[in-house]
């Protein structure tokens, strides 16, 4: 069970350094309206609903992985829930990392999220 809140904290403190990271520094963002209002500079879609996604799945991912270690009756559910969300935005997200040659260092990371994400989900069926 601890290996598998490692992997948890890991993604979930990792997904959200590399979108604070990217927010701060404006990178494959066009921020001229401000942050708040910042939109992918070719589809020109509105990223904060995408933030919030992404920071609630890291948020959720630490959280499960807490309720897993203190063997919370909540944990186990949280942790599945937490860890389809990784899967998802995994998966939907290497379509943008895979788009562009200057993104492919962006698909490894997303690639550990969906692969160890459905390594660890089985996991959980087996503990």
């Amino acid at each position: 069970m601890v290996s598998i809140a490692v992997f948890m904290v890991v993604m979930g403190v990792a997904m959200a350094g590399i979108w604070t990271r990217d927010i701060i520094s404006g990178h494959q963002l066009d921020i001229a309206a401000g942050r708040w209002r910042a939109r992918d500079p070719q589809a020109r879609t509105v990223m904060l609903p995408h933030w919030i996604a992404e920071y609630g799945t890291a948020a959720s991912l630490v959280a499960g992985a807490v309720g897993l270690l203190i063997d919370a009756g909540w944990g186990s559910s949280l942790a599945f829930v937490a860890l389809g969300a990784l899967v998802y935005t995994s998966v939907n997200s290497l379509g943008w990392a895979l788009a562009e040659r200057a993104r492919l260092p962006y698909a490894v990371p997303m690639l550990i999220g969906a692969i160890g994400g459905l390594a660890v989900i089985t996991g959980l069926f087996v503990v």
